[in-house]
């Protein structure tokens, strides 16, 4: 078994373009088409496998001597993609600590899906509270804000994401 090791996001940047060095990003392939970083391949975690290593390894000519950079959104997936490669490739293992949101630079705005999942959030809560405090009609907050991401997530198409996009500290994206 391979030892794993972390780096930082500034570690990353330093070596990120090296040939010593295989930067595979462990998301799905929707999340790493939105947003990849510069010489990276896609291998999506509930993809790495025994049976899929020799084909990747071949495909992308990797050498035994090669650094393989692990790197996902937070760093959880990068950590178990690690502990499965450990015990299928020789190559040594770095994972990138905190992913993509410690390469985000510091004044980085909240992404729209972050913000909504906050509004959706709180309605639900205020709306259980509320229910359970004031009224009980308040719970039919909770249940139109429940639907309204049911909708969402059937339709792709989100009225409150729309919303908050107006915002005026969303207006200059």
């Amino acid at each position: 078994m391979v030892a794993i090791n972390r780096i930082s996001a500034e570690q990353f940047r330093a070596c990120q373009h090296s040939p010593d060095y295989c930067v595979i990003d462990v998301r799905d392939q929707g999340e790493y088409a939105s947003q990849a970083e510069a010489n990276s391949c896609n291998w999506p975690l509930n993809s790495i496998s025994a049976e899929t290593v020799a084909g990747f390894v071949k495909e992308r000519g990797l050498s035994p001597n090669q650094t393989i950079v692990l790197l996902c959104a937070r760093g959880m997936r990068a950590g178990m993609a690690a502990e499965k490669l450990a015990n299928l490739l020789p190559n040594p293992i770095v994972v990138v600590e905190g992913g993509h949101a410690a390469l985000a630079p510091a004044d980085a705005p909240m992404s729209i899906e972050r913000q909504v999942r906050i509004a959706a959030g709180s309605l639900v809560f205020l709306g259980v509270i509320g229910g359970w405090v004031l009224h009980p009609a308040f719970t039919g907050i909770s249940a139109f804000v429940g639907a309204g991401l049911v909708f969402a997530g059937i339709t792709d198409w989100c009225g409150m994401g729309l919303l908050l996009m107006k915002m005026p500290w969303n207006r200059n994206r």
